[in-house]
């Protein structure tokens, strides 16, 4: 964790003292390092990564903050919804497919942005309104974690760590003669883009699929472990160096079947 920690660091300093056409480059780095920090922590909110509880709460309030979650508002959603109801509709906070009646009843600006969501281009988006907005940062009552005093805090925290990350681009900028809003684009806004495309895309393929089953809270009976937790989750087969960036996250089988088991042990799994 420490490593990730001083390279996600170290791009951020780069992107400081870089000369401008190095900026950009140097952000799209910096929003797959944010990734790779995600994965550190999703092992450690699931308590797979230390030896001990507070370990692992302490690894996971770090390594989510790049990407701006709140360390319980993930667990909540994560670990209690998403692995607790997988492919309910009404309850996991994933990427449910709609019916056709369901899509037709949506106002027409949500059709369009549907449609977006879908397409390779628009699977940060995706994942910023329909996960980000709505189940981290902006949660509607029944959708917010039931800690409200330590949520609250860690979202706090988060709002707190995104101003020193900005205002560090922007000292940086003044001190060195450089463009306060290029700065920010590059070392900012443009990592959040990389990473919430990366995010977006690894949870659509984790769970999407015409042969894999969604289900409704109203059936009954409920879907079985096999069902919810193996057959809703497909396997897919990346290339070497894919799987080595990702650190095994698309071995997701293996992941739902026992979270316990760290993301880079899923192959073995």
């Amino acid at each position: 964790m420490l490593f990730r920690s001083l390279a996600w660091s170290g791009l951020v300093v780069a992107v400081i003292f870089a000369p401008w056409w190095a900026k950009i480059p140097l952000g799209f780095l910096n929003g797959i390092a944010i990734g790779v920090m995600f994965i550190v922590g999703h092992d450690a909110c699931h308590g797979a990564l230390f030896p001990r509880r507070w370990m692992n709460r302490f690894a996971g309030r770090v390594s989510l903050l790049p990407s701006l979650h709140p360390y319980t508002a993930w667990t909540h959603n994560h670990n209690g919804l998403h692995h607790g109801f997988t492919n309910i509709k009404e309850k996991d906070p994933g990427f449910p497919p709609l019916s056709l009646a369901e899509y037709q009843r949506l106002p027409a600006w949500n059709r369009f942005l549907h449609r977006q969501y879908r397409t390779w281009y628009g699977l940060g988006l995706l994942y910023f309104c329909e996960m980000w907005i709505k189940w981290e940062m902006l949660p509607s009552r029944e959708r917010a974690p039931r800690k409200t005093l330590k949520y609250n805090l860690d979202r706090l925290l988060v709002v707190l760590f995104m101003a020193c990350w900005i205002g560090a681009l922007a000292w940086g900028a003044a001190i060195t003669n450089g463009s306060i809003l290029f700065n920010i684009v590059a070392g900012f806004a443009l990592p959040q883009l990389v990473w919430n495309w990366l995010i977006g895309f690894i949870i659509l393929q984790q769970h999407t699929h015409p042969r894999v089953p969604w289900y409704s809270e109203a059936d009954s009976p409920e879907p079985t472990f096999f069902q919810a937790q193996v057959k809703a989750t497909p396997h897919l087969v990346f290339p070497a160096p894919f799987r080595f960036l990702m650190r095994h996250v698309m071995e997701h089988t293996a992941h739902h079947t026992d979270t316990s088991i760290p993301l880079y042990k899923l192959t073995e799994a």
